[in-house]
């Protein structure tokens, strides 16, 4: 029974870790009603980060990238959701990242995506602090600019994980049968 259980489990884990997703920040969907930045750091000095300005606040950002990556990673289950600081922006997007909020996106044991958004007014015009201006991208004027930092898995790292899971599960079994006998 229990090792039926255990191979079971090995199996299923094993599917989760190399099922196919999203391989760069490319694949993700462009936020919509935005203008994509062209600023140094927004495209190619920095792999993995994509920057957009829109007038787009925080709830619909988030949700819109959290249903683009859980449609990009084909699961029937959403990636778990997290805050952070604004101030660790710097070390999860690039140096000197302004932000007013951070989100992780990710799949445990696999893949995350950080969704950083800087709103210098709120939701109705209001700036939130002393000498807010709009962002100026192109010949538009933007509320809010979002900058994505994907950070991808390689299927040899996720099965190298895999091993060393199933094998500390297995010794630990092994180690518990001994003790209680």
């Amino acid at each position: 029974m229990i090792k039926k259980a255990f191979i079971i489990f090995s199996a299923l884990l094993l599917i989760y870790m190399v099922w196919p997703g999203p391989s760069k920040i490319s694949d993700f969907a462009p936020l919509p009603s935005s203008d994509k930045s062209t600023l140094e750091g927004d495209t190619i000095q920095v792999p993995n980060v994509a920057a957009y300005f829109s007038d787009n606040y925080r709830k619909y950002v988030v949700d819109y990238y959290t249903i683009n990556f859980r449609e990009k990673s084909l699961f029937p289950f959403p990636p778990l959701r997290l805050n952070h600081p604004p101030e660790y922006s710097w070390l999860a997007i690039k140096r000197h990242t302004d932000s007013t909020y951070l989100g992780e996106l990710l799949y445990p044991l696999r893949d995350s995506l950080y969704v950083n958004g800087l709103e210098p007014f709120y939701e109705d015009g209001s700036p939130k602090f002393w000498g807010s201006v709009k962002l100026n991208e192109g010949e538009n004027l933007w509320y809010t600019k979002t900058t994505l930092r994907y950070y991808p898995s390689t299927k040899t790292a996720r099965i190298i994980v895999w091993i060393g899971i199933i094998s500390s599960l297995y010794l630990l079994f092994k180690l518990g049968r001994r003790v209680l006998i």
